[in-house]
């Protein structure tokens, strides 16, 4: 069962409408070259997550939200709830 927060693909979603803003700008074209590497950190996180690689997903995700702070810590939280969630032992019937 995949164990991702809604708060991954949310604070994904803000970065890519930063990134997306950033880069209307002329004047921060430099920032946007920076920040889109992270962005693909962001999706490639999420994506491992999808696919049951729970632990490097988060912390790839997580790498990919830092230079996003403060709204990073959105989906920081997300990638943290699911590497707590892959601790948690599965429950069973008895």
């Amino acid at each position: 069962m995949i164990k991702m927060d809604f708060k991954m693909p949310l604070g994904a979603v803000i970065h890519l409408v930063a990134v997306i803003w950033i880069s209307g700008e002329p004047r921060y074209e430099g920032l946007f070259v920076w920040m889109l590497p992270f962005l693909a950190l962001n999706i490639l996180g999420m994506l491992l997550v999808i696919l049951g690689k729970t632990k490097p997903g988060a912390i790839l995700f997580i790498i990919g939200c830092v230079p996003f702070i403060p709204i990073g810590v959105i989906g920081i939280l997300g990638a943290k709830k699911s590497l707590l969630g892959m601790s948690e032992p599965a429950p069973r019937n008895a």
